[in-house]
């Protein structure tokens, strides 16, 4: 068995006071939770992650948003310890919104510039936890938690495949923008479509009596050329 906190560096975080909400995030590992914080990314791109690529960078995702928290409760709002400890339970509550983690698992697409800081801190107010001290400032701690992923990204070596993955990607979408190939075009669709529209002869101006000319078939009149 995987020692997830060890993978996710939480063992060795020194003075981590909100370790006990990724102890419990371990123990459920066998849930969905971590792929939850990846649908932010492309879907197609989560397809292709393995269940273990997945629950390693969402823990050190989440790891890093939660010291971030931590921070900005001790060294920015003066809190002390134990007052910190108090919003341990309302952070987990927090973590585990899905529009809360839709919008932290968008800091793993390398498309994404920016995250939503006010629409999580208009989800806390949402869920009515503790209020939090008038210095605590979602927009710094959003922009470093970005950053972070994204160096994770970059550093990581069990999560660099997460960013060639999207680099392939990005890549061949380019590549058939530029052929002319459309995105997700349904050519059988397009193709039963054209039949459907230009597979039997209009002859309404022509006399109809006497023949069913609606059922007149093109290749039923048309002769193919052999001559080249």
């Amino acid at each position: 068995m995987l020692d997830w906190l060890a993978i996710w560096g939480v063992t060795q975080a020194a003075g981590f006071i909100f370790k006990p909400i990724l102890e419990n995030l371990a123990k459920d590992a066998a849930k969905d939770w971590a792929k939850d914080l990846l649908k932010g990314m492309p879907g197609k791109i989560v397809q292709k992650l393995k269940k273990e690529d997945i629950e390693i960078a969402a823990g050190k995702a989440l790891k890093e948003f939660l010291q971030l928290m931590q921070q900005q409760l001790k060294v920015r709002c003066k809190l002390a310890e134990t007052e910190i400890k108090e919003y341990t339970q309302d952070i987990q509550k927090f973590i585990s919104d899905k529009l809360v983690t839709e919008i932290l698992g968008k800091a793993f697409d390398i498309n994404c510039e920016s995250l939503e800081a006010k629409t999580l801190e208009n989800s806390w107010n949402r869920l009515q936890l503790k209020p939090l001290p008038s210095k605590f400032n979602w927009q710094s701690i959003t922009e470093q938690y970005f950053t972070q992923v994204q160096e994770l990204l970059l550093d990581s070596k069990e999560l660099h495949h997460i960013l060639e993955l999207q680099k392939l990607s990005d890549i061949e979408i380019n590549t058939k923008e530029i052929a002319g190939v459309i995105v997700d075009f349904n050519l059988i669709k397009y193709q039963e479509g054209i039949r459907e529209r230009y597979g039997n002869l209009k002859l309404d101006s022509l006399d109809t009596s006497g023949y069913a000319y609606n059922e007149l078939k093109l290749w039923r009149i048309f002769t193919a050329h052999n001559v080249r």
